[in-house]
């Protein structure tokens, strides 16, 4: 058979798309079916860097609301995807190795090999087979049904949404998904769009000794990305968003069993190129430490007019769409009503967060840039806890309520309610809260207080003023963590007792350290941010480096030394990956061991390249370089080639280029000379 190729297959669908038809379109391609079936061989797809060997087989074109979208083709075939970024070089054989499947290192690439029986591609500006004349085959339509119901069980971002977004703001951009089935299963996702990148996962199912009693999870199927590249950007560039989030205005009502009414007024702004369809991040749902899941139900979108928007939202994933094209750079308001039980019980069940977990509709990293104001009302006794300016705090009938405001651009919101007392002291501008779980306990509220208050009068002098004019350490009971989000601090039960039991014995060492570095996140993530995980080290790393200043001033070189030589022995753990991969180590149905590798690379690896900085240009230069740091990137997001840029600046007579190249960029490990 003569197989002819054809360009952009979803150009004739771009006309007369309208974002008012999203929820149609959307069902459309969630629901395709099967156009006439035809025999194929010898055929070759090309996208980027993946190649598509059809050797044999029966193919058919995939029709969305009458107008094709992809092929499904059952018969033999293989695929080749060839990453071909000096980065990839470690991650991808440790990855696709963990995952089972074929890699192999070629001359300036690696290169991942499967075959499979089943193929499902789909996509727009991307040349596919164009099939010659066929007939219905009612057993091919079968067996693709039976592939559409088995990889909806996949965790991933629905295809219609990044499908949508190019059939209604970018028609001429390059996207596909494929699906590959046979022994392993496996996908491929080209986005030229959101992430401007392609991404290679294996498609793993939960071992049979884990079992889930969600329905939603029972029969999941879990992506691990093996491999990916960026497309059109270079790595280590501020990647400009389709849209930013510039403002937030939520009010919650905590009603009785954890049930919750969100009301959620946003207002975005396209960047790049007008827009009528934008993605969002939103949780379905969440685990409370009972292992009982939350569910979150989004009830409505609609304008600043009252206008109800279409909208689809399936697997953690919110697609809206807008009657008219927005400008670039034309605010435009949304407004989100959200109910369900989605309050995650903690601390016994004595409390709940709402964390840095997109609980509300959010875009990516790079696109979270939002003043905030937030009203919280939850029933008596317990007290809401959120970030920000107080604007009011009191009583309306059954429940207590809190109103904040932070004027500054943050991500990473949360809110926090429960059994708690707070202790409040103010010096100067800054006033400390300390909210104690159970009951109130005076002393060590007031030992944590005056704690920050040292610390913060520590950091001052080369990170800049302290951040917020209010800042809230919230006790949380369990063991072993913190975490700082904007104008907030979660600690767990060792910092509030350390000599409360055996257990908090254990936890409570190193606390005063762990502590410092939670404050450091106040600069270092709130202050200056992460455009995308990569970057993650510029938060985590230099929080933790100045936390090791703290120990330094408090015990001594001795402690600074001890931090020293455990960030490289530990660093040690992560050394078959560069720093920006940190966050693709994963070690599948291992959350710790994936944990730690990531530490690994962020936290000690990360911390040790700041010391070897900090040795290299002395204290004068390098205090200068955090102060410039803090002051040029404040309330902006922050790149590694910026802290590069200025390192390079202050201390012009070494070549920090080749310094980043090898260790942070590269698996190479400095040494503190």
């Amino acid at each position: 058979m003569r197989i002819v190729l054809h360009a952009a297959i979803a150009l004739s669908l771009a006309a007369g798309a309208r974002a008012a038809d999203l929820a149609e379109l959307a069902a459309a391609y969630a629901n395709p079916t099967l156009g006439p079936a035809t025999q194929i061989k010898a055929t070759s797809i090309h996208i980027s860097n993946l190649t598509i060997e059809l050797a044999s087989g029966t193919a058919a074109p995939v029709l969305a609301g009458g107008e094709p979208i992809g092929i499904f083709f059952r018969g033999k075939g293989t695929y080749t995807y060839r990453a071909t970024d000096p980065l990839e070089a470690s991650i991808v054989p440790y990855e696709g190795k963990r995952a089972g499947r074929d890699v192999r290192a070629e001359k300036g690439s690696v290169s991942v090999k499967a075959s499979f029986d089943r193929l499902y591609i789909r996509g727009a500006g991307i040349d596919l087979p164009k099939l010659g004349a066929g007939s219905a085959d009612p057993e091919l339509s079968e067996v693709f049904k039976s592939h559409l119901e088995h990889f909806s069980h996949a965790r991933v971002t629905p295809d219609s949404h990044l499908l949508l977004r190019q059939r209604l703001d970018a028609p001429t951009a390059a996207v596909a998904i494929a699906d590959f089935a046979g022994s392993d299963e496996d996908e491929y996702v080209l986005d030229s769009i959101e992430h401007r990148d392609e991404r290679l996962y294996a498609l793993l199912t939960r071992p049979s000794s884990i079992v889930s009693t969600v329905d939603e999870l029972r029969d999941a199927i879990f992506p691990v990305q093996i491999a990916g590249q960026p497309v059109g950007r270079q790595r280590g560039k501020f990647v400009s968003p389709p849209f930013l989030l510039v403002g937030v205005d939520y009010t919650l009502i905590a009603d009785e069993h954890d049930a919750a009414r969100l009301t959620v007024t946003e207002t975005i702004v396209p960047r790049t190129a007008a827009q009528s369809a934008f993605r969002f991040d939103l949780l379905g749902g969440m685990f409370d430490e009972r292992g009982n899941y939350r569910r979150l139900l989004l009830t409505s979108v609609s304008d600043d007019a009252g206008k109800k928007l279409p909208f689809h939202f399936a697997h953690d994933s919110l697609l809206v769409g807008t009657s008219d094209k927005i400008a670039p750079n034309t605010p435009f308001v949304l407004r989100f009503e959200i109910t369900g039980n989605f309050l995650a019980r903690l601390g016994n069940g004595n409390a709940w967060l709402l964390g840095t977990e997109p609980w509300f509709p959010q875009p990516e990293l790079n696109g979270q840039f939002y003043t905030l104001h937030s009203v919280v009302k939850c029933k008596k006794p317990w007290l809401p806890i959120t970030p920000g300016d107080t604007v009011a705090r009191g009583q309306e009938g059954d429940y207590n309520v809190v109103e904040t405001s932070i004027d500054k651009p943050v991500q990473f919101a949360v809110a926090i309610a429960g059994n708690y007392k707070v202790f409040e002291q103010k010096r100067d501008n800054l006033t400390i809260r300390v909210a104690t779980y159970g009951g109130a306990n005076e002393a060590a509220a007031k030992q944590l207080s005056d704690l920050a208050f040292l610390i913060i009068e520590f950091y001052q002098p080369f990170l800049g003023p302290f951040p917020f004019k209010e800042f809230n350490i919230v006790q949380i009971n369990d063991l072993g963590w913190g975490q700082a989000p904007p104008g907030t601090m979660f600690m767990t039960n060792e910092a509030f007792s350390p000599l409360l039991g055996e257990e908090n014995r254990i936890y409570s060492k190193g606390v005063n350290q762990r502590f410092a570095h939670e404050i450091a996140h106040q600069y270092w993530g709130i202050v200056t941010k992460m455009g995308s995980l990569d970057e993650q080290w510029l938060t985590e790393a230099f929080a933790e480096y100045c936390s090791a200043l703290v120990v330094k001033q408090m015990k001594g070189d001795s402690g600074y030394q001890g931090m020293l030589s455990a960030w490289r022995a530990n660093a040690k753990d992560g050394a078959f990956a560069p720093i920006p991969m940190a966050n693709r180590i994963v070690v599948p149905w291992n959350d710790t061991a994936t944990l730690m590798n990531r530490m690994a690379l962020t936290y000690d690896k990360g911390a040790y390249v700041i010391a070897v900085i900090h040795k290299q240009l002395g204290d004068e230069k390098f205090f200068n370089v955090l102060r410039t740091i803090q002051g040029r990137y404040a309330w902006r997001f922050l790149t590694t080639d910026n802290v590069e840029e200025i390192v390079a600046h202050f201390d012009p007579d070494k070549d920090y280029h080749s310094f980043f190249e090898k260790y942070y960029w590269g698996t190479e490990m400095p040494a503190v000379k």
